[in-house]
């Protein structure tokens, strides 16, 4: 049930709503998470909406979403994730402004990678990302975003996307964003909260 509007919608999942669920975006998200691994892991497209991961030595996994598949993936990612267990560092904000051209998969992975983490504390990501040409950008009555408790995604009128994280250890956290994405990212500004 949508929480902003009660109207019983039922929300796509945070990648959907990001990425989109055409079977040529799921074919990128699943290139975007072997590359992660630096290609130490084969991952494709599997069913309507899972994937298959498969060591170069073991079995064959099946995952049945994203946030299943970075389960998987975590000790195979390359550069490894920032990890601080247990963490008892204070909690900050960072805003992390993304070209407009940003490889929306490989952000959609990033993120799913990033909040899958044990190590991770209490990390939330916001990702507001452009509306597709056509469509209404959030309604104060019923915004577009997704019900992930850890990533949110909102679309907005925005130009280019952006990241919104929150959480300790927010520059080790932008630099390995920066690093996966491989683009030349502008911070805005650090928040304390």
């Amino acid at each position: 049930m949508c929480g902003a509007c009660g109207t019983g919608t039922i929300r796509p999942p945070w990648e959907v709503v990001l990425a989109g669920d055409r079977p040529a975006d799921r074919r990128r998200r699943a290139t975007a998470a072997a590359q992660a691994t630096g290609g130490r892991v084969k991952v494709t497209p599997w069913g309507a909406a899972g994937y298959l991961l498969t060591l170069r030595t073991g079995p064959i996994s099946t995952c049945t979403n994203l946030d299943a598949l970075a389960l998987g993936l975590l000790k195979h990612v390359s550069p490894p994730l920032p990890a601080c267990s247990p963490c008892h560092h204070p909690a900050e904000q960072r805003l992390v402004r993304l070209p407009a051209d940003t490889d929306i998969q490989r952000l959609a992975v990033w993120s799913a990678l990033a909040t899958a983490h044990p190590d991770t504390g209490l990390l939330t990501i916001d990702i507001h990302a452009p509306a597709p040409q056509g469509a209404l950008a959030n309604t104060p009555s019923h915004p577009v975003c997704s019900d992930h408790h850890r990533i949110r995604v909102l679309r907005t009128a925005a130009t280019r996307p952006s990241v919104l994280l929150h959480g300790p250890h927010g520059p080790r956290y932008e630099a390995h964003l920066r690093a996966c994405l491989g683009a030349d990212i502008l911070r805005d500004r650090r928040m304390t909260g």
